[in-house]
């Protein structure tokens, strides 16, 4: 009798299972491809923003064993806030309008936490205006006016707010986040005034305006560039890509000149004694969230989050506003 060729032998009958497996593995990568594509990343930056909330974990922890034990439960409350306010800033561009008020909660100083709020920015905003310029929705005639009228915005209200006493400030920081978050809500479905301007077109008067009252607004707070200054373009019939993107570059120069401005002037942090152990983990919070949010965007849409976070936003500043500090 003749021996059997491999060709001969029966086929296991677990084979099965295993195809199956390797589908459900297939499957389970183009899940992630097609995620990754609604983000908008490359395969580095995607595996990079997996890879940094646990990086960050681990930073965080290490500054809780080295802080000295009266600060622990501020850190941890801080990198809490830091982490709602990293998805809302990559799922609606929102950010000092959620990490202030929740520093303002844990009893931050109003003029540190609006100080610590635009040097965050500075460091943190640059991954989206990056990601914004190469996709083409940054344009000099819109970015240029409004980083001027924002740098000039920004002077004058950190200069403003290191002039008023700090109790002060915490209730009007609050005001303006409360007010700028029910305007938000009261023109959520008002995209704006018209069809939209042609590139050539843009206002460049206005647009440095906006870029002022929003960097006004920034300077004293720490917040309101993004909800005051994307609106207003958008309401003067700019391109919403264009308004965003150019509005994200033109809030770094303005954090910048507010966070100088706050360091330079000889009573900005006068009888206030900076909480230097949150710097750390408020960056990492930020930064860990920026994946989170991308996910909560296309989970919910941006009109869904853009009112949960808004509402979020206002029911931190409420107590702030209501019983001062």
């Amino acid at each position: 009798m003749p021996e059997a060729t491999p060709d001969d032998l029966p086929v296991p009958s677990d084979l099965g299972p295993v195809t199956v497996a390797s589908t459900e593995v297939g499957g389970g990568r183009a899940r992630i491809t097609r995620f990754r594509q609604r983000t908008g990343l490359t395969p580095k930056a995607f595996a990079a923003s997996v890879a940094l909330p646990i990086i960050c974990t681990i930073v965080v922890l290490a500054v809780l064993y080295l802080a000295p034990g009266v600060e622990r439960p501020t850190i941890l409350g801080g990198t809490l806030v830091a982490v709602a306010a990293g998805l809302a800033a990559t799922s609606i561009g929102v950010y000092g309008g959620v990490l202030v008020p929740g520093l303002l909660l844990l009893g931050v100083d109003a003029r540190f936490a609006a100080a610590v709020s635009l040097f965050l920015q500075v460091l943190v905003i640059p991954l989206g205006a990056a990601s914004h310029y190469r996709l083409g929705n940054v344009t000099r005639r819109i970015a240029v006016p409004i980083v001027i009228g924002g740098m000039i915005g920004a002077f004058t209200g950190a200069l403003f707010a290191s002039m008023v006493p700090k109790d002060v400030i915490a209730r009007l920081v609050a005001g303006m986040i409360v007010v700028v978050g029910l305007i938000v809500l009261a023109t959520l479905r008002w995209g704006g005034l018209g069809s939209v301007r042609d590139e050539d077109d843009a206002p460049t008067a206005r647009i440095g305006a906006i870029g002022t009252v929003a960097g006004f607004s920034s300077g004293i707070s720490g917040a309101g560039w993004g909800p005051i200054g994307v609106k207003l373009l958008i309401l003067a019939r700019i391109d919403p890509r264009q308004a965003i993107g150019s509005s994200l570059v033109g809030r770094v120069p303005m954090a910048a000149t507010a966070v100088v401005t706050y360091l330079l002037s000889a009573t900005a942090f006068s009888g206030v004694t900076p909480n230097w152990w949150l710097v750390v983990p408020l960056l990492a919070g930020s930064v860990a969230a920026m994946l989170p949010g991308a996910a909560l965007l296309s989970r919910l849409g941006r009109e869904s989050a853009t009112i949960g976070i808004t509402l979020l936003s206002i029911g931190l500043a409420l107590p702030t506003l209501i019983w001062g500090k």
